[in-house]
């Protein structure tokens, strides 16, 4: 302790020896720290931040899609709030994985008009890079089939389809799961459909891709009707069969698995999904659909803390600043509300805090509600059109700006200054420099359009070579991993 005052002294000290030094030490350091926030921060940006929050513009519209789903829109200082009301009985609602695969991602507007959904809003957490990117993080069940493991004590929202009425669940899960081998012998699956680490047993189903993408040190069992077929060690990237799936195991779990499994054993795997409310075990089994986000907002009409959010694995930074958020909640009476808060200006990243999130969810009348993935994510789409944005009409000329039209040319009768017997020659003539004119014009439209699809070509050329450019439109958010599909139980209301 006595060195460190002492070292501060000196240090204090020095500066006042040295004041020219410290001064201009100062001015590079701040002059460094100026350059790096000219890179890092995009300044060009903040004009557009400040205009978004000095907006006037405000508004609230509510609209019926089809008979039992509204949507309401609300636009203040510049952050658009899309709530959907959807009645249990009025619809059907679907999960689907981008690309219909377990890793890859995928557009919200490209996976609604690919399932023809009228109505989709972006679902859970993914991996935004590298060999698996698209890969779910969390829990992902479609039609009853594991896509991918809770992310364990995370909130998820499920949902079933029982006698015409959807029933939803809210919840943080966890996921046990496990084979169980011919000699009795119980292994714990650690993942299903993503990279497989240090002794872990994955789970790869037809779902996920042609083959494991797994290295080879490793030991890879194939099961088709629940019997081993094929035993591949140290070989790895095994080709997934359409009938059956793959257990990959490494290290320890590896030799776990050649010490207890022989071609011909069967094999057999349990689920059990373990919800933190009490009581609630055994709904779990009927749940076709899962969704895994996070964290929990509102359970039982109580809002959660924000140490409930750092137990979900939520910092500070993620819960308690303005991102823009995706969330499902749900009323006493089974109402669901599908919610999306964005910036209205998809140039401008706004949103709100998750302890506001959760007090609107409660001022709406729901009873639960979870969060879903946020960010360049949110998205909700209504009739192929993007609802989370707000797009101004472009502004149409002002009687200034009126293009005015070109003055006319006053035309001379060439037949009145000329001598009778002339006239047939001026005619001739003007026939023949009208022709030539038109011919001179086609060829100039022609070397134009020449030139031009020159100039477009050298935009456009690769690596590759010259490709062909396909139109695209200019926001499309975030390519996602997941999306939840919404459809009228009545075919006739979905147009």
């Amino acid at each position: 302790m006595f060195d460190i005052f002492f070292l501060a002294r000196r240090f204090v000290d020095f500066i006042k020896h040295y004041p020219r030094t410290w001064t201009i030490i100062g001015f590079l350091i701040f002059f460094a720290i100026g350059i790096w926030v000219g890179k890092v921060v995009p300044l060009k940006k903040v004009p557009e931040y400040v205009k978004s929050y000095t907006d006037p513009v405000k508004s609230d519209e509510t609209e019926q899609v089809f008979p039992g789903v509204v949507h309401r829109q609300i636009l203040d200082d510049g952050v658009l709030t899309n709530v959907l009301s959807v009645k249990p009985d009025a619809v059907e609602i679907r999960p689907f994985s981008a690309l219909g695969a377990a890793i890859g991602t995928e557009y919200l507007q490209s996976i609604a008009l690919r399932n023809r959904a009228p109505i989709a809003i972006n679902g859970g957490y993914y991996e935004m890079s590298g060999t698996f990117k698209g890969e779910s993080v969390g829990a992902l069940k479609i039609a009853g089939e594991w896509i991918s493991e809770p992310e364990q004590g995370r909130g998820v929202v499920a949902f079933n389809d029982k006698n015409g009425k959807i029933e939803t669940y809210i919840d943080r899960i966890s996921l046990q799961h496990e084979i169980v081998l011919s000699d009795g012998t119980i292994v714990e699956i650690d993942g299903i459909n993503r990279g497989r680490t240090r002794n872990e047993l994955v789970l790869y189903r037809p779902h996920f891709h042609n083959t494991t993408l797994t290295m080879h040190d490793g030991v890879e069992i194939v099961v088709k009707n629940d019997k081993v077929t094929k035993i591949y060690d140290r070989q790895g990237s095994s080709q997934i069969p359409n009938d059956g799936y793959i257990l990959s195991a490494n290290g320890r779990k590896r030799q776990v698995l050649l010490d207890h499994i022989v071609l011909g054993d069967s094999i057999n795997i349990r689920e059990n999904v373990i919800p933190e409310r009490v009581g609630a075990s055994n709904l779990w089994e009927k749940f076709t659909h899962i969704i895994g986000g996070g964290p929990l907002l509102i359970r039982n009409g109580v809002i959660a803390t924000t140490k409930a959010y750092d137990r979900e694995g939520f910092d500070a930074p993620f819960h308690s600043f303005w991102h823009p958020r995706t969330a499902v909640g749900k009323k006493a009476d089974g109402t669901l509300l599908f919610v999306t808060i964005t910036g209205a200006d998809p140039k401008v990243r706004r949103g709100v805090k998750l302890d506001k999130l959760a007090r609107l969810f409660q001022k709406w009348g729901a009873t639960d509600a979870v969060n879903l993935d946020g960010g360049s994510s949110s998205m909700m789409v209504i009739r192929n059109k993007i609802v989370s944005i707000k797009r101004k009409p472009p502004p149409g000329p002002t009687s200034e700006e009126k293009p005015k039209p070109a003055p006319t040319e006053k035309k001379t009768d060439q037949t009145k200054l000329t001598t009778p017997d002339k006239q047939g020659d001026v005619v001739a003539k003007n026939n023949t420099t009208e022709k030539k004119t038109e011919a001179n014009a086609k060829t100039d439209s022609q070397k134009k359009q020449v030139e031009e699809k020159i100039v477009l070509d050298r935009r456009t050329m690769s690596a590759r070579g010259n490709r062909r450019v396909r139109p695209m439109p200019k926001f499309q958010g975030r390519a996602i991993s997941d999306a939840i599909l919404i459809y009228p139980r009545n075919p006739n209301h979905s147009r």
